[in-house]
C-alpha cells in the first residue's frame, strides 16, 4: 500500500495547531468557563462541512450539556421554512439568514458564541458574528487565516469573520483546505473539519478544567450506551434543555 501523503500533512498540521494555537484556546476556555459557571450555555454556530466542529461540541458522550448548536436547518426544524429553501449549496451567501436563525433560539447575552467557518467570508457567518457581538455576547471564531487572508479568496465586502471575533483560533487550513495535490487541477484531502474536531475536544476539555478549578459544576453528558446513561443525560435536558438545540438522531 502507497504510503498516504494526506496523512502525513494532517499529523503536521495537529501539531501545528497544538505548537501555535494553545494561547488562543486556553484564552477561549477562560472565556467560555466564565460565562457558564454565571449561568450561560455556548452556542455554536457553523454552516457547511463546518458544521462538523460545531456538532462535536453539542449532545454527545464526554461533552459539554450547557453547549448548543444552531443551524441553518433551525428554519426547517423550528422555523416551518420549506425544506426546499435551504437545500441550495449557496445559501449560506444570502443575506439575513443569521438573524433569522438567531430569533428563533433567542440566546441569553450571557451565553458565548463559538463560530466556525473555514473561509470565514459567508454572509451567514459574517452576520452572525456581527449579530452576536452587537446582542452582546463575547465571540470566539475558529476559521483559517491563510485561507481568510488569502487575495485568492473570493471576494466578499465588509470584515470577516477573524475581524469580529474575541478571540480567533486558526485551524491551520491551507487556502482552498484541500492538502494534497494530485495534478496542478486536481486537489483533495480536506483538513479544516479534522483540525477543527481537535480544537473543540481540546477547548472542550480546558473548560471542564476550569470549570472544575473554581468549584463549579461540570455538566457532562455520558454515553447512552451505557446502563446509567439515559438517567444520567435526561437530567442534564430537563436542566438545559430548553436552552440547548436537541441534536436528531
Amino acid at each position: 500500500m502507497a504510503e498516504s501523503e494526506f496523512a502525513a500533512h494532517a499529523t503536521a498540521l495537529m501539531s501545528r495547531v497544538l505548537g501555535t494555537q494553545m494561547p488562543a484556546i486556553r484564552e477561549a476556555a477562560a472565556l467560555v468557563a466564565d460565562s457558564l459557571a454565571a449561568g450561560g450555555v455556548l452556542q455554536s454556530f457553523a454552516t457547511g462541512h463546518s458544521r462538523i466542529v460545531a456538532l462535536e461540541l453539542t449532545g454527545r458522550a464526554g461533552g459539554l450539556a450547557s453547549a448548543g448548536m444552531l443551524s441553518v436547518k433551525d428554519l426547517v426544524m423550528f422555523g416551518g421554512v420549506d425544506p426546499g429553501e435551504i437545500l441550495d449549496p449557496t445559501y449560506e451567501r444570502v443575506p439575513g439568514l443569521a438573524e433569522r436563525i438567531y430569533e428563533l433560539a433567542r440566546p441569553d447575552a450571557i451565553d458565548p458564541f463559538l463560530i466556525v467557518s473555514n473561509s470565514g467570508i459567508n454572509a451567514a457567518i459574517v452576520e452572525m458574528a456581527q449579530l452576536a457581538r452587537g446582542r452582546g455576547h463575547r465571540v470566539v471564531a475558529i476559521t483559517s487565516l491563510a485561507h481568510t487572508r488569502s487575495p485568492s479568496a473570493r471576494h466578499t465586502a465588509g470584515p470577516h469573520l477573524a475581524d469580529l471575533a474575541d478571540v480567533v483560533i486558526d485551524n491551520c487550513a491551507p487556502i482552498g483546505d484541500a492538502c494534497v495535490e494530485l495534478t496542478p487541477e486536481i486537489r483533495i484531502g480536506a483538513v479544516s473539519s479534522l483540525t477543527g474536531v481537535l480544537i473543540a475536544q481540546v477547548l472542550t476539555e480546558l473548560v471542564c478544567r476550569r470549570l472544575m478549578d473554581r468549584g463549579a459544576g461540570v455538566p457532562v453528558f455520558v454515553s447512552a450506551n451505557l446502563a446509567a446513561g439515559d438517567d444520567h443525560n435526561a437530567a442534564l435536558w430537563e436542566r438545559y434543555g430548553k436552552r440547548v438545540r436537541p441534536v436528531e438522531p
